[in-house]
Formats: structure tokens, sequence, C-alpha cells
């Protein structure tokens, strides 16, 4: 299938993952990548500066049952699928500048794996973006301290990108005795560009649905007609609100 012919997938739907996409991509064939690497430690010195001066602002990772021991995954977060959270990005404007000057961007968070934490292996929202993990503190390489996907597996290391589909089942550890830190952040696909709005209204409706079903309990009951009905409402909201949420910037 070509590319220009490939359809959006959307972990929602259900399924395996299954395409010719790669596991990891080459970053030479995307120009941006480019600067992240010049930039790279102006990302981890404001990062480190953020985390001495505002600790509380690392939460663990809203779905704890991806990760063990809990609450081993946290992280702190920018843009999330478009979404801008303004009053990080105030706090890291150095850091927003260079997010906000890749094109395409939706997603940009702090990534902290603590001591001998472990990712389970899980599947991301959707193959429409190239999710990059920027390495910032990173306390051993191989074996103890790595990253697979489907079976290819990696190490970080510091000032170096690892760009991949996270549409494919993919995995972490971190079996050191300090933490890691990486800066993830995620770039709407070259085929799929045009498509950016519904991309990430799609997911955040997705992402607020899982939140709502995780708040209220008895959501879990309705029938499974409800969490269509609800994700289509959720989803024709965000086409509005979403726009008028990036535009609060410029006040």
């Amino acid at each position: 299938m070509s590319k220009e012919n490939q359809a959006i997938w959307y972990e929602i739907h259900g399924g395996r993952y299954i395409s010719d996409d790669p596991f990891f991509f080459n970053e030479r064939d995307f120009e941006w990548t480019q600067t992240l690497k010049d930039n790279w430690h102006i990302i981890r010195d404001e990062m480190l500066t953020l985390l001495q001066e505002h600790p509380d602002q690392l939460k663990p990772y809203f779905s704890q049952n991806l990760v063990f021991p809990p609450k081993h995954w946290k992280t702190t977060g920018f843009y999330f699928w478009n979404w801008r959270l303004h009053k990080n990005c105030r706090k890291c404007p150095k850091t927003t500048k260079i997010l906000e000057s890749i094109p395409n961007l939706t997603g940009g968070n702090l990534s902290i794996l603590e001591p001998g934490a472990n990712i389970n292996p899980h599947q991301g929202d959707t193959n429409a973006h190239v999710k990059v993990h920027i390495g910032l503190s990173i306390p051993k390489g191989l074996p103890d301290c790595g990253f697979q996907v489907g079976n290819e597996i990696r190490g970080w290391k510091e000032g170096e990108l690892l760009l991949f589909c996270d549409a494919h089942r993919h995995t972490a550890w971190n079996h050191s005795d300090e933490r890691r830190l990486v800066f993830i952040i995620d770039v709407i696909r070259p085929e799929f560009a045009h498509k950016k709005q519904s991309i990430c209204v799609n997911v955040l409706a997705t992402s607020m649905l899982q939140l709502l079903y995780q708040k209220i309990a008895w959501l879990n009951y309705l029938p499974g007609k409800t969490h269509h009905v609800l994700h289509f409402l959720i989803r024709n909201l965000l086409r509005v609100v979403l726009p008028i949420q990036n535009t609060l910037r410029r006040l």
C-alpha cells in the first residue's frame, strides 16, 4: 500500500496494528530532526531547572496499569494532541519556542522512568504520527536501560533521537539506580498532515473518554453503543473548542 493510500489506524477501534511500517524511522528522512539535535541541551537544561524549581510538576502517567511498580512513570506535558498547556509552556519558554518551530507538531512532554521501572508492552493511539524520544539524562545503556518496538531493541543516548511508530507494540525499562529522562514529541506524518485536526480531535476524544470511565465507574456498565455516542459528542465538541484553546496563547 502506498503512503498516499495508507489508512489511519486508531487504537480505540481495537485490534493489533499490522502494517509494513518500520518499527523505527530514519531521522534523516525528516528535516526537523536537526533542530532537535542542535537544541537538545537547551531542552535538557530547562527541564532540569523545571524539576528543581517545581518538583510537584511531575505527575504519574494517567494509565497506571501500564507501569510497574505503580507511579514509577512520571510526566509533565506542554502539548497533548495539539492541546497547548499554556501554564507549562510559560515556565519553559525556550523549549516551547523549539517545539513550535517543528512543522505539524502535536505533542511534547518530559517523560521520567524512576529506577526499577518497567513500562508494559502496549500500542499507542494511532499510526498517524512519528513519536520521538530525545535522550536528556540516560543513566545506563543496554541491557539495563532500554526500549523495544516490535522485535527491535535500542538504547537511548543523551542528545540523540529515537523515532518510531508507536502504533506497534512497544515497551521500556530502567533497571538502573537513577532516573531516566527523555523528552517526547509527536509529529504528524507528512502523508497525513492534511488531516491533522481530525486526528488530534479523534485521539483527544478517546483520552477524555478514558478519563471519564476511570472517574465515573458506572459508565463501564452501560451498553457498548454508549461508548461510541459519547466519543462522537466529545469529538464534535473538540472540533469547536480546540482551535479556540490554541488561540489563547496569543492573549
